[in-house]
């Protein structure tokens, strides 16, 4: 991580002293996990799909997983 970013992260903490604290680390992972998802969008298959949705904790019965699946089959056409 580069000093310049972490120094931004500090800055951006410190303004918003006083209001619900920010998770910077919880925040970052859900960043790369929208960009792998994004990724999986655009280049990738049904198969990575469900592979990426095991990955980020969800199972095979959950409603979230269920739904991801039907968007991306254009369920929501």
């Amino acid at each position: 991580m580069s000093e310049d970013h972490d120094i931004e992260d500090l800055r951006r903490e410190e303004s918003r002293r006083g209001r619900r604290p920010i998770d910077i680390e919880a925040k970052r992972q859900r960043q790369r996990y929208l960009a792998a998802l994004r990724k999986i969008v655009e280049e990738g298959t049904e198969e990575d799909l469900k592979l990426a949705l095991r990955e980020i904790g969800l199972t095979e019965d959950s409603p979230e997983y269920a739904e991801a699946l039907r968007i991306w089959r254009g369920g929501d056409r």
